[in-house]
Parts: structure tokens; C-alpha cells; sequence
């Protein structure tokens, strides 16, 4: 881990840590901040009318997820997954703040317009967060270049073993050309079942990336 990850990580963790800590403090002040934007989805989703039901409830589980994922992105645990769940929470958080704010003059209006700022540039950095391979290439790109090393190994093998089996004879050069054609099948399948395998895995994970 590098030292920008040792800094950013824990900065980015630490709101989220205090807002979840105070949400827990304060059920009943953040169960009426969240009560219109969770009306509003039991309206649009009928399966959410027994969360909208008990916004009390509701504001503890949201509190308790931003600690605990707040506190994993903070130490570097699961930080990719923790910043996933994080980003949905802040979302959520972000909308009812922005539902139940006060806009009845210019001051408010200019405020208002501030935190909106101040939640996308959070949800930016959650974004980086989820995408940070902490340095490690992609799945993809690791093995395309397995691939490649594979075959330039196996073009150095032939050509010693070709010259070797030329010394033999032209019976030992005809079994050497059936076995390597032998070969070249099986690593070409060997090939596309890997490329599939890593396809596969890149769409699983792509699901869970909001």
C-alpha cells in the first residue's frame, strides 16, 4: 500500500465514521430527515413499504453500515467493497439531505448548492476508491499477458528441441512436428478456456459496480 492510500483511505473513511456514530446517537432526528426519501421509494418500490415503515429502524442499519464500512475503508480492509457500500449509503443520505433542506432564501439556495458539490466530489472519491486495484493490473490484463509469456516460452522450446531432434534424424523431426501440432491444439483450447474463465469473472464483478 502506498503512502497516499495510507492517508487517503482513513480521510475518506473518517466522515462517513462520524456521520454513522451521530445517526446512531440521534435515531429520531435522522429517521425524520430520511422519512420523505423513503416514502418516496416504498412509492416507486412496493418491497421497500417495511423499511419506509420503520424510518427509525432504518436510520440505525444505514448508521451502522457507515462505521463499519467507513472503519474497513479506513484500515484497508475489503476497502474496494467497502467503498461500494458506502457509495450506496451516501447516495441515499445525499438525497434526502438535498429533499429536506431549506431553500427559502439566497443564503440557502448558495448552501445548499455547496453540499451538493461536497456530496459529488465524495461520491468521486468513493468511485476511485472501488476502481483502485491498489496498484495490481486487471484480471483482463494479466492473463493476456500470461498468454503472451506462455508463447514466446513455448517458441523457444520448439526452436531448441527442432534443432536438437534435426541431429536425430528425419523420424525424430516427424514425431517432434506431430507432437508439437499436438500441442499448439491443446494450448490454443487451454487458451480460450482461460479467456472465458476471465470474461466470466469481469461480468460478476461488473454487477456489483454500481
Amino acid at each position: 500500500m502506498t503512502l497516499i492510500r495510507k492517508v487517503a483511505r482513513p480521510l475518506l473513511g473518517a466522515s462517513f465514521i462520524a456521520g454513522g456514530v451521530e445517526r446512531l446517537r440521534r435515531p429520531d432526528e435522522a429517521s425524520a430527515e430520511l422519512q420523505t426519501t423513503l416514502d418516496e421509494l416504498a412509492s416507486l418500490v412496493p418491497q421497500a413499504e417495511q423499511v419506509a415503515s420503520n424510518p427509525k429502524r432504518t436510520a440505525q442499519v444505514l448508521g451502522g453500515v457507515q462505521v463499519g464500512a467507513g472503519a474497513m475503508l479506513a484500515i484497508g480492509k475489503c476497502p474496494r467493497l467497502a467503498a461500494l457500500a458506502l457509495c450506496g449509503v451516501h447516495k441515499l443520505n445525499s438525497y434526502a439531505e438535498f429533499r429536506t433542506a431549506s431553500v427559502e432564501t439566497k443564503e440557502d439556495v448558495a448552501a445548499q448548492r455547496t453540499t451538493l458539490l461536497k456530496n459529488v466530489s465524495i461520491l468521486g472519491g468513493l468511485g476511485l476508491a472501488i476502481a483502485d486495484l491498489a496498484g495490481k493490473p486487471s484480471l483482463g490484463w494479466r492473463a493476456e499477458n500470461l498468454s503472451k509469456r506462455a508463447q514466446k516460452k513455448g517458441a523457444k522450446f520448439g526452436e531448441k528441441t527442432s534443432k536438437w531432434a534435426e541431429d536425430l534424424g528425419d523420424d525424430a523431426v516427424d514425431t517432434l512436428k506431430a507432437f508439437e501440432k499436438d500441442a499448439k491444439k491443446s494450448f490454443r483450447r487451454a487458451e480460450s478456456e482461460a479467456k472465458r474463465a476471465v470474461a466470466q469473472v469481469a461480468k460478476d464483478a461488473q454487477k456489483v459496480t454500481p
